[in-house]
């Protein structure tokens, strides 16, 4: 009797990679920000493409927790480069990601209560303020980021793996 060895799986690393970059777009580059304004849609999209393409990518089925925690790791990774990259552009080029969206949804919400617009405008005062933070803060907000997002994205595994089996059931 000879111990018999597990396949080995195919690296996740490209599928990580893929929907880290996924949740840095949606949460850097201008408008597309606003897709996350919809519950998370942009975060939870991040998960569904780390699913995704390891699955197709690999042609291989992958169970509901294996979703969760590749699309949790990719949400994790996104959002910890997402605060790295709005870091960057704010210091290097005086961009703050997002900002195109705030003001277009603050300029919806005082349209709808005219009563708040003070503070609205208030609240986008205080994100379009210069702000210096140090190397710890920083460290600290890529990690705490990437725990928020984590579970989200983990979602978007999750949704991935049930459409893929309804697709099978169905064919």
């Amino acid at each position: 009797m000879g111990a018999e060895s597990v396949p080995a799986r195919p690296s996740k690393a490209p599928a990580l990679l893929l929907g880290a970059a996924a949740l840095v777009l949606t949460t850097t580059l201008p408008y597309l920000t606003l897709i996350n304004a919809f519950l998370f849609a942009g975060i939870i999209a991040s998960g569904v493409v780390a699913a995704w393409y390891y699955i197709m990518r690999n042609q291989i089925r992958i169970e509901y927790g294996e979703a969760f925690v590749l699309g949790a790791l990719s949400g994790f990774a996104g959002g910890a480069l997402s605060v790295l990259a709005a870091y960057l552009l704010e210091k290097w080029f005086g961009y703050i990601p997002g900002l195109e969206s705030l003001r277009l949804l603050v300029a919806w919400a005082t349209r709808l209560d005219p009563e708040d617009a003070g503070t609205f405008r208030q609240m986008l005062a205080i994100v379009t303020e210069p702000k210096e933070i140090s190397f710890s803060e920083l460290l600290m907000s890529m990690l705490l980021t990437g725990m928020f997002y984590a579970p989200f994205s983990g979602l978007g595994g999750r949704l991935t793996v049930f459409v893929l089996k309804r697709q099978a059931r169905k064919e």
